[in-house]
């Protein structure tokens, strides 16, 4: 329950930062990796979640390759993923997205109704709100699913997918 609540609190900060000046600090990816490997190891899944790491760390750098991701973010995302089963990835996958075209919509606004900022001036997503949103989810559920018996499924992250 700390690990959770102490990783929450670190995807606060990495958000305001994000929000604020386009930045995940390296130091943000770092706690969140070590929470995240506390949690996995808590699980005895650390083998699966370094597995799980690594594939986000690959996708980001196909994606950092053709500038559709920040750095910050695809370390973020990869560090999230270590405490993930690999069942509860494509969950948080898609949660990512899903929280990403909300935050798209809500910038799209912001940057060309609002601000009238004209195109290729504005600042980009802070997507690390979206990786947050979409990834502690399925930890959220995961973790105190199991503290409370519930199937390694996740039936809470599963339920907020198929309700979206």
């Amino acid at each position: 329950m700390l690990a959770i609540a102490s990783l929450l609190l670190v995807l606060v900060i990495c958000c305001l930062t994000d929000i604020r000046k386009r930045r995940i600090s390296n130091i943000g990816s770092f706690a969140t990796l070590i929470i995240c490997v506390w949690l996995a190891a808590s699980e005895q899944q650390l083998l699966e979640g370094f597995i799980n790491g690594a594939s986000i760390f690959a996708l980001s750098l196909v994606l950092f390759r053709f500038r559709w991701l920040a750095a910050g973010d695809g370390k973020l995302a990869s560090a999230l993923a270590v405490a993930l089963p690999l069942s509860q990835l494509p969950v948080a996958l898609m949660l990512t997205l899903m929280c990403g075209g909300v935050l798209a919509v809500i910038y799209l606004i912001k940057y060309r109704v609002i601000q009238k900022i004209p195109r290729g001036e504005d600042l980009g997503l802070p997507y690390g709100i979206a990786i947050s949103l979409g990834f502690y989810i399925p930890i959220l559920a995961f973790y105190l699913g199991e503290l409370e018996g519930a199937s390694q499924t996740s039936l809470l992250a599963t339920a907020v997918v198929n309700r979206l």
